[in-house]
């Protein structure tokens, strides 16, 4: 083992432990032979793996009991985060159980420590929505959680609020005076000051993550650093100006012990996301030597990081937060000095305008080449798409996000005691803010911003994140494969899809799971791509566009869709619209149904602006493509409204059809079956997602499907699909 950094391989070994049981592969018993290993050095790593194997299988949640309304006490465990006017949460009930809430707020904030009790609604954890989504049941499994629940009152306390409650009280302080901005300055100011997001609009949020800036919004190890070395710079000042102090006490020594619990402090009070505890704990160790007058070293720290954390919760390590901080600190350590050594420009001498000026330009540039390096996989992974601007963007916003990370803390502590103290700070935030707005917008704007791709799949982002640390290591031939293997891992998948989809031929119908919504994917013979309406919710909900359709193409291997078709133009089937018209281009956009309502004519008008101009299919029209027909046989008729101006498609392929009716009703299904047109098909779309007002019997027995499907959102409060309605298409002869 490295004799300076001997934490590292031991929890390198202990994460692959927990990434194998979290992967579903039980240890076996007779692995704890192993773990007596752990006191020969030679052989400790093997013992860690083994630990971390066993760690994972420990905190795993027990199978959940059946959905309930429930009368619950216990004590929150984490720190609360805010959703608008409600918290999320985790409770330890007094029976043991780790119990997912989102709750009301109270008056006076919530906090970890405070005991609790509610009655809430409870149910299992959703598992995953599409093929290669994010599984919440399995997230939440890995972190010992059950169940999750929803109080529709707020909680009551059973004990004197947590001393934890006047750090989130300060955090409320802090948004109260930041009401003296401009409304998209104060959201970013409450979001880099104190880690609250809740006052962050859309348009920002996409901006930060076009342009590669997330990492600035969230409070992250960034933020820490400089908080606590600013912090620690500004006691030693202090002490060493005090001629008494100074005389007697060490300043350095005396300015770590101070800064430590400031440190814990502003840990807890931004909410104690993993890359805070990181650089927390990182600051500790650094402090601690300071203390012990012993040099520590960058990889030592991040393995004793790596080891708390992961043995406090193994199942952090599904939190793409804890892998983003860990990817990009491992890529620091590994490649920002090689890369350094490699530029061609030499270092200057200490005290020239060179060594001020340039050298920490060039540092700067290596430092987020690393981390872009390293973090690549994991936002493939996630996010499936590469900021291209990020490494420039980074460079002009990260020394802006400084300066505004150490003004808003200030600010922030001030705000706590007495909100108007922070006012000057927050005045002087606003031009940075201003600035850092304008250097996300800039690098978010142009149309190349963002380089989609599809995931590579946990194990083959594993071995990416490896070639990348690997690089400073290799010589020659080996750095040059290893490199291209690291591209390949990235960029290969898409398109291996792709060209498997054309291979396999003929037509693929995928239904799309958005929840409350519509949005159908045919994939034609040739490999093309046409989409069938986008889903939505009412606005201020999640975009299934965004977090559905757009990651579920990309891992299709689509980069252009054939034709996007709105059946109406409906918040649930459109609202998705403008995602998609932001990621893919568009050959030829159908808009079927009347006028829009006001509530989505805004985002359709956002999402036209890439897209070709719309057309229309009469009843009777079809789109031809690789021997598929989509045919208009109902809808948009004269006298039809709403629901029932639906366009209604039927998708034939050879001697099997599909039959896509949007949300028609009685009178667009009677319409439809007096156009005189087939309606006959082996798969139907149930129309408005199984209403009772729709699935009438004759157009059922129009129709003679042999599978029905509902889009239906999970526990939906519509009640969908009806039992009336499932009734009429079952004895029409469909399979439900």
């Amino acid at each position: 083992m490295n004799p300076r950094a001997p934490l590292l391989p031991l929890a390198t070994a202990y994460l692959l432990g927990v990434a194998v049981s979290l992967a579903g592969l039980r240890a076996p018993f007779g692995a704890t032979l192993a773990l007596p290993l752990a006191t020969s050095p030679p052989f400790a790593p093997l013992a860690f793996l083994v630990a971390g194997w066993f760690s994972a299988d420990r905190c795993r949640a027990p199978v959940p009991p059946p959905p309930a309304t429930e009368r619950l006490q216990g004590l929150v465990v984490n720190v609360p985060s805010p959703l608008g006017e409600r918290l999320r949460f985790t409770l330890r009930s007094d029976d043991g159980r780790l119990v997912e809430l989102v709750t009301p707020a109270l008056e006076w904030p919530l906090a970890a420590g405070d005991r609790l009790l509610l009655q809430a609604r409870l149910r299992t954890p959703p598992t995953a929505r599409n093929p290669g989504a994010a599984d919440p049941r399995e997230r939440l499994a890995a972190i010992g959680v059950s169940q999750q629940g929803e109080a529709l009152l707020p909680p009551v306390r059973l004990a004197p609020a947590s001393p934890a409650a006047w750090l989130e009280r300060g955090r409320q302080r802090f948004a109260e005076a930041a009401v003296a901005l401009p409304p998209r300055e104060a959201g970013l100011v409450r979001a880099i000051g104190t880690g609250d997001r809740a006052a962050l609009d859309q348009a920002t949020n996409d901006s930060f993550v076009r342009s590669g800036l997330a990492h600035i919004l969230a409070v992250s190890g960034l933020h820490l650093v400089v908080v606590a070395a600013g912090l620690e710079g500004l006691l030693r000042g202090a002490l060493l100006r005090i001629e008494p102090i100074a005389a007697r006490v060490d300043a350095r020594r005396a300015a770590a012990v101070l800064a430590l619990p400031v440190v814990l402090a502003y840990t807890l009070a931004t909410g104690a996301g993993f890359p805070v505890v990181r650089a927390a704990l990182a600051a500790g160790v650094l402090f601690g030597a300071t203390l012990l007058e012993r040099e520590g070293s960058s990889a030592n720290t991040l393995g004793l990081a790596t080891l708390v954390m992961l043995g406090v919760e193994p199942g952090a390590l599904l939190d793409p937060s804890f892998q983003l901080s860990l990817a990009s600190v491992a890529g620091l350590v590994a490649l920002a000095g090689p890369l350094r050594a490699a530029l061609p420009v030499a270092r200057p001498r200490a005290g020239t305008w060179r060594a001020r000026l340039l050298e920490p330009l060039l540092a700067g540039l290596c430092a987020t080449l690393a981390a872009s390096l390293s973090t690549a996989p994991i936002l493939a992974l996630h996010f499936r798409r590469l900021p291209v601007l990020g490494i420039l963007a980074n460079l002009a916003g990260v020394p802006v996000g400084t300066a505004l990370t150490a003004i808003t803390a200030l600010a922030a502590a001030l705000a706590a005691l007495w909100p108007p103290l922070a006012l000057p700070l927050l005045w002087v935030s606003w031009p940075l803010a201003t600035a850092l707005l304008a250097i996300s917008d800039a690098a978010a704007a142009p149309s190349f911003a963002v380089l989609g791709v599809a995931s590579p799949g946990p194990l083959l982002a594993g071995v990416a994140c490896a070639l990348a640390l690997s690089l400073a290591r290799l010589r020659g031939r080996w750095r040059l494969a290893a490199a291209a293997a690291f591209v390949a891992c990235l960029a290969l998948p898409g398109p291996l899809r792709a060209a498997a989809a054309r291979q396999r031929g003929g037509l693929e119908v995928v239904f799309v799971s958005v929840g409350q919504g519509d949005a159908t994917l045919l994939r034609l013979p040739d490999g093309a791509a046409v989409l069938i309406d986008t889903g939505g919710t009412f606005p201020g909900g999640p975009d299934p566009g965004a977090r559905d359709l757009v990651p579920l193409l990309r891992d299709l291997g689509v980069t252009r869709l054939a034709a996007l078709v709105i059946s109406h133009p409906h918040p649930d089937h459109v609202l998705g619209l403008p995602a998609l018209a932001a990621a893919f281009p568009v050959d030829r956009f159908v808009l079927g149904g009347g006028p829009p309502p006001e509530a989505v004519a805004a985002a359709l008008a956002r999402a036209q602006a890439r897209l070709p101009p719309p057309t229309r299919l009469a009843p009777g029209e079809a789109l031809e493509r690789a021997g598929v027909r989509l045919e208009s046989v109902g809808g948009d008729s004269a006298g039809l409204t709403e629901n029932d101006a639906s366009l209604v498609l039927r998708v034939a392929y050879g001697r099997t059809a599909f039959l896509l009716p949007g949300d028609v009703e009685e009178a667009g299904e009677a319409a439809a079956l007096a156009g005189g047109r087939v309606l006959r098909a082996d798969v139907v779309k149930v129309p408005h997602h199984g209403s009772r007002r729709s699935s009438t019997a004759p157009f059922a027995a129009a129709v003679r499907p042999t599978w029905a499907v509902a889009s239906v959102g999970a526990a939906n409060r519509y009640g969908f699909p009806h039992a009336e309605a499932v009734a009429r298409w079952r004895a029409a002869g469909a399979a439900w």
